[in-house]
C-alpha cells in the first residue's frame, strides 16, 4: 500500500471512531435524562421590613465602611 492510502485509512477511521463517540454520547445522554419539566419564575421573598441600619461612630457621623450602604423604600 502506498502512503497516501495509509493515511487515508487513518483518517477516515479516525472520522468513523469520533461520529461513533458522538452517537453514543447522545444516546447515553438522552436515556438518562429526566423528562423536561414545566419551566415557571418564582417570586423572591420580600425583603424585611426594617433595613439593615449602616455602621455609624458614636458621634453619631457614617464609619468609612459604610461608603456602600444603601436604604430601599418601599413604594
Amino acid at each position: 500500500m502506498t502512503p497516501r492510502r495509509v493515511r487515508r485509512r487513518i483518517v477516515v477511521a479516525w472520522i468513523a471512531l469520533v461520529l461513533a463517540g458522538a452517537a453514543y454520547t447522545l444516546y447515553l445522554d438522552h436515556s438518562t435524562s429526566a423528562p423536561p419539566g414545566p419551566q415557571h419564575w418564582e417570586r423572591a421573598p420580600a425583603p424585611a421590613d426594617d433595613p439593615v441600619p449602616c455602621p455609624t461612630r458614636s458621634d453619631g457621623s457614617a464609619a468609612p465602611t459604610a461608603s456602600g450602604c444603601a436604604y430601599w423604600q418601599r413604594s
